[in-house]
């Protein structure tokens, strides 16, 4: 790589680390708020926040690496052209490859963290979030547990005074109403859930009384206790079956599936769209590179010129990506869409870096020769566009006549 080359990769690589920074925080806000309940209504603990918010990090950066690379690429490509440096190296006589070449070698490092993520971890970080949000909606008595309420469920009425950020459980009562003749209140300074190696759940009270109703006064007692252990085995999910989700499931599960699995036959097609998807994220990052480059990789002196092109990028991206989402969605349903998921990205990348390489000679000789092939006539004849194109002509005629644009 020359000199101007490893100059713009260095620029795009700061401008690349800046904006996806910025990107990643503004979308780990977003998740961040999303999982406030976890610590406000559900009582979990901070580092659990935490531990959810990062697990969804990978799948985010998967997504905004290749927008932060594009704007990475426009900034310092229009900051180049702002400053003349395109204008000096073009000038200068360098082949166009002295700017593309540092580019694109910024896109395939990209590609390659894009890859990595996309394939290795991103599904074990999906499947441990899964897992996570398992244990955490399975503690239901710890979901329903609010501070200063009367909570009901199946049967029980939880009220608690305070809710420590540890996990305890201070000012308890637990009401449990399911046997008719034998009614208990248990009463307690403090409690606590626990969770056994076996998966099963107990509440620990400590410094309490629990008061027994058998529906007669001999049968009615009350007992002090230093501790008590109240088993919420049946108001967890822990012993059900975890069912993972093609996107939880490792690259080679996918491209070795048990096609004999009852979830893979009901659901077959969100295994192929979700193997296609992961190979193809990592097409995305040289896809926006040489759009950027095809935009505003040359040296222009107007400003308004430079402004035009870089609005051109943006939709030009946006329109592929969401073309992109498109195709994985279709690939669902119909097996032939699997070439529009990587044929959009290909393509992109192609007729991008032909223009940005000056070789779209040879494309418009064959555009216009195949499009000199196509019988319009017989087109606008076959449609009526002929028909209607002679009652509208005469009268927009009139029209803008009328209106004075037309002597």
């Amino acid at each position: 790589m020359s000199l101007i080359g490893r100059y713009i990769f260095r620029q795009i690589a700061f401008a690349f680390l800046l904006s996806l920074t910025v990107l990643i925080a503004l979308m780990w806000l977003g998740q961040a708020l999303g999982q406030v309940s976890l610590v406000m209504s559900q009582g979990q603990t901070l580092w659990l926040f935490l531990k959810v918010t990062l697990l969804a990090m990978p799948s985010l950066i998967v997504f905004i690496a290749p927008l932060a690379l594009l704007i990475a690429t426009i900034q310092t490509l229009n900051r180049l052209n702002n400053d003349s440096e395109l204008v000096v190296v073009t000038a200068a006589g360098a082949p166009r490859r002295q700017i593309v070449a540092p580019v694109m070698f910024a896109a395939a490092i990209v590609m390659l963290v894009v890859g990595i993520l996309s394939t290795l971890v991103q599904p074990h970080t999906a499947r441990e979030l899964r897992l996570v949000m398992t244990q955490v909606n399975a503690d239901v008595i710890a979901s329903f547990a609010q501070e200063g309420r009367f909570t009901q469920l199946r049967g029980i009425t939880l009220h608690i005074r305070e809710r420590r950020p540890d996990g305890t459980l201070v000012g308890l009562l637990l009401h449990d109403g399911r046997d008719p003749n034998a009614v208990t209140t248990f009463l307690a300074e403090r409690g606590r859930i626990l969770r056994e190696d076996n998966g099963r759940a107990l509440l620990l009270m400590e410094n309490g009384s629990a008061h027994r109703d058998g529906g007669t006064a001999q049968t009615t007692n009350m007992i002090a206790f230093t501790r008590y252990a109240y088993d919420l085995s049946d108001f967890t999910q822990a012993g059900e079956t975890l069912v993972l989700h093609p996107r939880e499931r490792t690259t080679m599960e996918l491209l070795f599936a048990d096609t004999q699995e009852a979830y893979y036959q009901q659901r077959q097609g969100r295994f192929r769209a979700e193997l296609h998807a992961r190979f193809s994220e990592m097409l995305y990052p040289l896809a926006f590179a040489a759009i950027a480059l095809a935009t505003v990789g040359f040296a222009r002196t107007s400003r308004q010129t430079r402004s035009r092109f870089v609005f051109i990028a943006i939709v030009w991206a946006i329109g592929l990506r969401l073309l992109g989402f498109a195709s994985f969605n279709m690939t669902r349903s119909d097996i032939w869409a699997v070439f529009l998921v990587y044929a959009l990205p290909l393509g992109a990348l192609a007729l991008a870096l032909a223009i940005a390489l000056g070789r779209t000679g040879g494309l418009t000789r064959v555009a216009q020769r195949e499009l000199r092939r196509v019988p319009w006539a017989r087109i606008a004849s076959a449609s009526g566009i002929d028909r209607v194109r002679a009652v509208l002509a005469p009268r927009m005629s009139a029209f803008l006549q009328r209106a004075g644009f037309r002597g």
